[in-house]
Formats: structure tokens, sequence, C-alpha cells
């Protein structure tokens, strides 16, 4: 019995008898679940086809268990690469911005050195000198920078080409672990149909009310809807209790009985 609820439930009914059972083809009908003994059977068999359309859902929507650490492993790898590439274009706009500046740096430079014969006073002319040895001081920091920024680009270039090479085997495995899980697809989405069609069958075996309330549950606590009943023996006395083996609720004998003897709910 789950706590707040009058569900009560058991796993001590030999969940073997239908967890094995498979829906039967109809023609032109696709499957029908046969029908069960009671609801008990019912409401656990839908628990575990929901908890397993739901992982399969899961599956088909990401990466099988088989590829997720070379997933792991390719994806940590690409990304080093991805980030020493990025460091190469960074580098490569660095030095076309710095020649960029140097250009426009012995423009202003020849410039300043063409005014020369245009000047009329001292005063002009120690201006023009001051002007010309600014120029040429930021002329050689970017003259440094872009060497800077070519020595990078070129570290960064080797660095890619390097992880690449290495990066190319981690690459094809990687390749081939995804074509082999397109193949897989196919047989994992029927399977799922499958599963679908079972609990669509399972759903119309169980009363609405019952039903109704599974579903709220099994939402609530995340496809665990049902709860195995337990047997405490009482020290000392031979007396037996009975309790719902998720929220220790006690369960009167008669209500273990029945669930034991006939799958009520």
């Amino acid at each position: 019995r789950r706590s707040g609820s009058s569900f009560p439930s058991s796993r001590s009914i030999s969940i073997a008898s239908f967890a094995a059972v498979r829906p039967l083809a109809v023609p032109g009908r696709g499957f029908r679940m046969p029908e069960m003994t009671s609801p008990l059977e019912v409401v656990v068999a839908l628990q575990n086809n929901l908890v397993e359309a739901r992982a399969t859902e899961t599956i088909l929507s990401g990466l099988p268990e088989w590829m997720t650490e070379l997933h792991a492993e390719y994806s940590k790898a690409k990304g080093e690469v991805d980030a020493l590439q990025a460091v190469a274009e960074t580098a490569g706009k660095e030095r076309r911005d710095a020649e960029t500046a140097i250009a426009e740096s012995q423009e202003k430079l020849k410039h300043y050195q063409q005014q020369m014969t245009l000047v009329r006073n001292q005063r002009e002319y120690g201006a023009l000198l001051q002007e010309i040895d600014h120029a040429k001081v930021a002329l050689r920091k970017l003259e440094e920078q872009a060497l800077a920024a070519v020595e990078k680009l070129e570290g960064a270039e080797r660095e890619v080409a390097s992880r690449r090479e290495a990066f190319a085997d981690l690459d094809r495995r990687y390749a081939e672990g995804l074509s082999r899980w397109e193949q897989e697809k196919p047989q994992l989405a029927a399977k799922l149909a499958e599963l679908k069609s079972r609990i669509d069958g399972l759903r119309e075996q169980l009363p609405k009310p019952v039903l109704r309330q599974f579903e709220r549950i099994f939402e609530r606590l995340k496809g665990d809807a049902t709860a195995p009943v337990r047997r405490v023996e009482r020290a000392g006395t031979g007396v037996s209790l009975w309790h719902c083996g998720s929220c220790h609720y006690q369960v009167r004998p008669q209500v273990a009985m029945e669930i034991r003897g006939s799958g009520i709910i």
C-alpha cells in the first residue's frame, strides 16, 4: 500500500507467471494481450511494460549503453581539437590585425617623413620629429605583436595537425559506432511499438478507476507504483504482521491473504 492512497499491491505473487507474457498476433488487428487471471497481474505487467517502454524511448532518443564510453571519449577529444582550432583561428586573426595595423603605421610614418620638406620653423620641425619617433615606436610594437601572432599560429597549427592525426582513428571508430547504432534503431523501434501494443492491451483489461489511480501513482513515483507486501514475525509471539514494503503501512492479514490468494486490488 502506498502512503496516502488506498491502492494495496504486492509483488509476493509470482511475477514469473506473467513476466513472460507476450501479445497474441491477431490477423489484421496487430497484437492482443491474453486475458490475465487477476487485476493485480495486469497492474504489475503494465508497470513492467511501461518501465521498459520508457527505458527503450530513452535509448532511442540518445545512445545505447555500449556506445556511451566511446561517445564520451570522442566528445572529449573533439572538444580538445576544436579548442586548439579556435586558438589557431584567433592567432590568425591577431596576425592579420597586426599586419593591417603595421601597414597603416608605415603609411603614417611615410606621410610624416614627406612633411619634413614642408616645415617652416624649428617648432614645427621638432613637433614633426616627435610624431615620427612615436610612429616608429608604435611600428616596432606592432611588428613584435605580429611576430608573436605568427609564432602562436604556427604552434597552434602544428598542435592541431598532431591532434587530428591521433583523432583520426577515434573518429573512424565513432563513425562505425554511429553506423551500427543506426542499423540497430529499427529493431529497437519495433520493440517499442510492441511494448506500446502490450500496454494498450493491458490498459483495456483494467477497470477505469483502477487504471486512473495506477497512472497517477506511476507518474508521481516515477515508475514505481507497486510494492511488495512483507510478512514479519513478531519475536516470541508467533504472530505474523504484514506491512507494505515501501511505506511500511500495516496491512490486515485478511487483505494480505486476499492479495496472495486472488490478486485483488
